[in-house]
């Protein structure tokens, strides 16, 4: 092998490494909007939709080892408040669409809605957002079932840019458009049967026994169908409506308190976003012109071996010497310079750790009032919800002299006669 063909090797590695090792700059996505009712939407197809507080998605390998966090970018402070912040986001995309009827953040209990949306977060950073999402309406139907992703769009972090816009908009969009599309598959009596269905789950869980027979459930899928409605002079039925919206305005109360709670967070939350994906992008740059740097040293190096030393004249011998001496301290050094970007990797990753730390501590959990009561609107929430809805149970034998099929501890009903006593 000859000096000339040695070095054209080296030049040639040396370009192949350098080109597989360019950072691609992420370009603005194309802004996705929910589709917008044009005209009235007809009653039976305004379903009510709740939105449950998402499942943080912390691996258990995170909760018994937090060291792992750093590595795997999974803060579960952080998680705990996107749970709470993400379902306002979806809720404020579905509202905005004005093609369904009240849209709320609501505890898990409140399930005799008419359309319950449920999440779990499977990533989420600055950079990239993961969900699994499942939709289902009070017959059991199963709209959605499906994971949603994307990138962040980059504007939403420039200064004064897409103000008020979320980056990850575009996932709620998606989600909003899929839902939309499975309502217009379902006929109009479909959509009817499921708020009677509400209505009915709302009222057997009230009175059992008065209204238990009202609904069938098969028992091979699951669903549920009405079999027969009260009249609607029916007195025990009036009353648990009256109780029933008393219930939908505490879960008015408690929705708002959520999103409260999202306002208060935006801004740290807007921030930790940006400082996140700005600490990512570095950090990948960081870690890619390394692997360039101690690619192209080890190719130095080999040049500096690769050199011929076939020179017949002692200033040749001088030439190639300095040559070989060059190319090998210019490639440790780039090996060391490599090391280098490594360490300051891991400054990166070091600041996103304080960076979550100070927004956790920003992020306070939110106290709201209600007809009394305090509520704390964290993962207690539930539990608030659950005492609501045993004093619920209070109103109703207190108003109807009936026996209530009383929640107890295990979320099961109280046995009881709510005819006459």
């Amino acid at each position: 092998m000859n000096g000339t063909f040695r070095i054209s090797v080296a030049a040639a590695v040396t370009t192949w490494l350098v080109s597989g090792c360019v950072v691609q700059e992420t370009r603005p996505l194309p802004q996705m909007q929910a589709v917008q009712a044009t005209e009235e939407v007809a009653a039976e197809r305004l379903l009510d939709v709740g939105i449950h507080v998402f499942d943080p998605g912390i691996p258990k390998r995170i909760e018994e080892n937090p060291e792992l966090a750093d590595e795997e970018r999974i803060y579960p402070e952080i998680r705990r408040a996107e749970a709470r912040y993400i379902p306002t986001r979806l809720r404020e995309t579905l509202a905005g669409s004005a093609q369904w009827g009240a849209v709320r953040v609501i505890p898990s209990l409140a399930d005799a809605t008419d359309l319950v949306i449920s999440g779990r977060i499977l990533e989420s950073t600055g950079a990239e957002l993961k969900l699994a999402i499942h939709a289902e309406d009070s017959t059991g139907r199963v709209w959605l079932d499906k994971e949603y992703e994307g990138p962040a769009d980059t504007r939403s972090y420039k200064e004064g840019a897409n103000l008020g816009r979320d980056p990850f908009q575009n996932v709620y969009v998606e989600i909003a458009n899929d839902l939309l599309q499975a309502r217009r598959e379902l006929k109009s009596e479909d959509l009817e049967t499921v708020q009677r269905v509400s209505d009915l789950r709302f009222a057997s869980d009230f009175a059992p026994t008065a209204f238990g027979d009202y609904l069938v459930q098969d028992k091979k899928t699951g669903l549920y169908s009405v079999a027969r409605m009260p009249a609607e002079n029916d007195p025990v039925f009036q009353r648990v409506a009256a109780i029933r919206e008393r219930d939908e305005n505490m879960v008015d109360t408690v929705s708002d308190g959520y999103a409260s709670f999202s306002e208060k967070m935006d801004e740290p939350y807007s921030n930790w976003r940006r400082y996140t994906y700005d600490e990512i992008t570095a950090e990948e740059r960081l870690k890619a012109q390394a692997r360039t740097r101690m690619a192209l040293g080890a190719v130095a190096v080999a040049a500096a071996i690769l050199v011929p030393d076939n020179c017949s004249s002692s200033n040749c011998g001088r030439i190639v010497d300095a040559a070989r001496y060059g190319a090998a301290a210019g490639g440790v050094a780039a090996v060391m310079s490599g090391l280098k970007k490594h360490e300051e990797s891991k400054i990166h990753t070091e600041t996103l750790k304080e960076l979550s730390s100070s927004f956790e501590a920003e992020a306070a959990p939110l106290v709201v009032d209600v007809e009394g009561r305090t509520l704390r609107l964290t993962g207690t929430a539930e539990e608030q919800y659950a005492e609501w809805r045993r004093l619920l149970h209070e109103l109703y034998v207190e108003d109807t002299g009936l026996v209530s099929g009383a929640p107890v501890a295990d979320g099961s009903h109280a046995a009881g006669s709510s005819g006459p006593g």
